[in-house]
């Protein structure tokens, strides 16, 4: 792979301290030793920094980049769902937008909140059947007196996750400021604040400079309004939905019939760099397999894996989807009509499909050591088979690079396939995740027409020895898969018994 490291000077230790000793004959060397040694710090120093700018390994740099390519990362977002409000009897009752339901999550044991979507009224009767979005909005939060008159100053939004930016609104000495993205057209006078994100969606408000956006008074005290999210932490089954939050006394029960949809988590460090460079890239000029397969990733943050075909005056793009979805639905429309607009003219027809898939289900059996419980084994060992088969392996692999284990495990693994790991179960995850990175070896992630191999699967099942494996058995498949170029390898069932 190219590297994608910034030397800022090949000189090491060794150069500086043998050119000092060159240059003052005679001088004590324990000097030149120290020189030496301050020059390599700095250097590497640099180095690390250059790095970071030029390739975001952090998201603080990834937002820098993106900022600098006019990229707009995608944020997290709450799911949806169609609540039935039963009221104490039929009565003309209207409940107003942001009114609070709730319920405890049996992923995550956490309460999770849904605000009302938009006022709604059960026309006489005793229900009223409206959506809500997994959210929780905070008023007047006080963040910070202005306590500097410097150009471009910042507050921090601290002890705050996962803020939605198109909620968020600034209130100073009773006076409403305005978000904006930049200072370009602000003037002296334009009440504007704009938002400066950070990890997990934290973020700072900053002001202008006097100039380009008005600075606040000193004194003066800040008052923020935003809403947060859960993301796809936020999830919830059918029925978990219970809890009447907003306690209006006309309500005797809540209750969600189905499943929540939607909703993600804020873009991954991998996806923002990739996305950020597409998007001067791909300025009108779409026509080679990679810009339409940069420019369908970047049509929206449901496509997690694209493979573009290009032709002579029309193009196809295959995509695989966030969470494995088996539906195409209106993302297919998303990505044909985004990727359409960047080709020459606007006019040349490009056509998305759902991935060509080679399903692969998987059985096996594995020997249980002492101390260990048997079902919590055989889980581990099915994630282990998963992650070595799934279609959407970089899904967990740029969420663990960017937020460790423990949210991979409540956010992703335990959402998406149902399994409910604890914190226990961390070190052993963590290890499935790393072995199946050390299998890819170049490749960032499984790629199309890449084999599922069956030397891999037994590996991942062998791997787990320190986790409760004392034996691992694989009865299918019993030789390796193979694909076509424009198929992808993706999990079916997998079964693990002992």
């Amino acid at each position: 792979m190219r590297s994608t490291v910034y030397k800022h000077s090949s000189r090491s230790y060794h150069d500086v301290y043998n050119a000092l000793v060159a240059a003052y004959p005679g001088k004590p060397v324990w000097l030149f030793n120290e020189m030496g040694g301050l020059y390599d710090t700095i250097s590497e120093l640099t180095n690390r920094i250059a790095t970071d700018i030029m390739n975001p390994t952090t998201r603080e740099s990834a937002y820098a980049m993106a900022e600098r390519n006019d990229y707009d990362p995608v944020e997290a977002a709450g799911a949806t769902v169609t609540m039935t409000i039963t009221l104490t009897g039929a009565m003309a009752k209207t409940l107003t937008a942001g009114y609070q339901v709730g319920g405890i999550s049996s992923s995550t044991g956490d309460m999770v909140i849904f605000e009302l979507d938009e006022d709604a009224s059960s026309g006489g009767t005793d229900t009223i059947v409206a959506s809500f979005t997994q959210k929780k909005t905070y008023t007047d939060v006080n963040i910070g007196i202005i306590d500097s008159q410097d150009d471009y100053m910042d507050f921090p939004i601290d002890g705050y996750f996962k803020i939605i930016k198109t909620s968020i609104s600034l209130s100073i000495d009773s006076l409403t400021w305005s978000r904006i993205d930049n200072f370009d057209n602000s003037i002296d006078t334009d009440r504007h604040f704009r938002l400066v994100y950070q990890s997990d969606g934290k973020c700072r408000v900053q002001f202008g400079n006097g100039t380009n956006g008005l600075k606040p008074s000193l004194n003066d005290t800040t008052y923020a309004t935003f809403a947060v999210t859960k993301g796809l932490a936020g999830q919830m089954d059918a029925g978990e939905i219970d809890i009447n939050v907003g306690n209006d006394s006309d309500i005797s029960s809540v209750t969600n019939a189905s499943e929540t949809s939607g909703g993600n988590n804020a873009e991954s460090v991998a996806s923002i760099v990739r996305n950020a460079r597409a998007n001067v890239r791909l300025r009108n000029i779409v026509w080679s397999q990679e810009d339409l397969e940069l420019a369908a990733l970047a049509s929206s943050s449901s496509v997690v894996k694209a493979l573009g075909v290009p032709g002579v005056g029309e193009a196809a793009i295959h995509i695989v989807l966030a969470n494995g979805s088996e539906t195409l639905g209106s993302i297919g429309t998303t990505v044909e009509t985004y990727v359409t607009s960047l080709t020459q003219f606007g006019l040349m027809p490009v056509t998305c499909y759902l991935r060509t898939a080679n399903t692969v289900n998987i059985t096996g059996t594995v020997t249980v050591r002492s101390g260990f419980t048997a079902a919590t084994v055989e889980d581990l060992t099915e994630f282990a088979l998963t992650m070595a088969s799934s279609s959407f392996d970089n899904q967990i692999i740029e969420y663990y690079d960017d937020y460790g284990i423990d949210m991979t495990r409540e956010d992703i693994i335990n959402v998406v396939w149902s399994w409910a790991f604890t914190s226990s179960e961390n070190d052993a995850l963590a290890y499935i995740i790393d072995k199946w990175k050390d299998l890819l070896g170049d490749r960032e992630y499984r790629e199309w027409g890449q084999d599922l191999e069956i030397g891999n699967l037994w590996i991942m099942g062998d791997a787990l020895y320190d986790y409760g494996v004392d034996n691992f058995s694989l009865t299918s498949p019993t030789s390796n898969t193979s694909c076509d170029d424009d198929e992808i390898i993706t999990t079916g069932t997998v079964t693990i018994t002992s």
